[in-house]
């Protein structure tokens, strides 16, 4: 192998793994949310155990990766009553989704902001 390919090879290799480990991602997102590790919030429902709560979440988070689409007005930034039903239902949402919990405190997100949050 030629050490341009060698050189070109390994560039890419490294800028593939950097984006690949920048930002949020559903696991990431779901962890934060539902777990106390890592700076996570810990966030309890009634009768629904921690697995059951990251696993619905991660359910949601990747159906909606699956799906091009626009936000049509979703902005998790702003607080959501609790009477108010929210899915992220394509790509765009779930990108502002998990950045919005990433960059919230817990304090906030148990209050109504990042919705939705199972």
């Amino acid at each position: 192998m030629s050490w341009y390919r060698l050189f070109t090879f390994s560039s890419l290799s490294i800028l593939a793994l950097w984006a690949s480990a920048c930002g949020p991602n559903c696991q990431s997102t779901c962890n934060r949310l539902y777990t106390t590790a890592d700076n996570g919030c810990g966030i309890e429902r009634p009768g629904v155990d921690q697995s059951e709560l990251i696993s619905t979440c991660m359910d949601e988070c990747e159906d909606a990766l699956k799906l091009a689409g626009d936000l049509d007005g979703y902005d998790p930034f702003e607080r959501t009553g609790s009477s108010t039903s929210v899915q992220i239902e394509n790509e765009k949402q779930a990108a502002l989704w998990m950045d919005c919990i990433a960059e919230t405190s817990c304090e906030y997100l148990e209050s109504g902001y990042c919705a939705p949050i199972w």
